[in-house]
């Protein structure tokens, strides 16, 4: 290579004090499998759950979510979080900071800065993670399995038409279904995080 025409380096963005404490915290919850997520959300919101007994402490009425549609929201919320950061953070771990610095020597404010550079780099990564998370609630079990007593979500019904019913080709069926439902999600995803990145690139 001739000299003088070196390819510059990235440079990366420091490392924040703390960081891997917070990543720690913020990733626990796929330790626990879904079973244990939905325990703990009938822990929080139950009729003798903790936030429960908060507001009856602080407003004179007890507040009861861990039997309604929130109660799945908040499981499914609870481990898709953990998948979310580590799919965006290895992602923004790669963004080339000498983009950031190039935006700012034009001119560029700050928030310009994440618009116009950092945000539109990381939506493919933001389109794989909601993907992931699409999946995972599609099939996670122990969670729905814990919370959605009134509820019939497709994992449940798979579950009893094979277990309770002994009805297989129901379940056989619904099982296709399922699974040829999630693979179209993520094969759109994968289709537009690649056409983002050409895009940008």
């Amino acid at each position: 290579m001739i000299e003088g025409t070196e390819k510059p380096k990235r440079r990366r963005s420091p490392r924040a004090p703390g960081r891997h404490l917070i990543v720690a915290l913020v990733t626990f919850p796929l330790a626990f499998p879904g079973v244990v997520v939905g325990f703990m959300v009938i822990m929080l919101g139950g009729r003798q759950g903790l936030v429960g007994t908060i507001v009856q402490y602080l407003f004179g009425h007890n507040f009861v979510f861990a039997y309604s549609m929130a109660r799945l929201f908040v499981g499914y919320v609870n481990f898709s979080i953990p998948r979310v950061i580590l799919t965006v953070m290895a992602a923004a771990e790669k963004l080339d900071r000498n983009l950031e610095e190039a935006a700012r020597s034009l001119g560029a404010r700050p928030w310009r800065v994440i618009m116009d550079v950092i945000v539109p780099s990381l939506i493919p990564a933001f389109l794989s993670a909601r993907a992931i998370c699409f999946a995972t609630a599609m099939g996670a079990f122990g969670t729905a399995f814990t919370l959605a007593t009134d509820i019939n979500v497709l994992p449940l019904t798979i579950y009893t038409e094979f277990t309770l019913q002994a009805n297989i080709v129901t379940a056989a069926a619904l099982s296709i279904v399922l699974g040829f439902i999630t693979w179209i999600v993520l094969a759109i995803a994968r289709t537009a995080a690649g056409n983002t990145v050409a895009a940008a690139g």
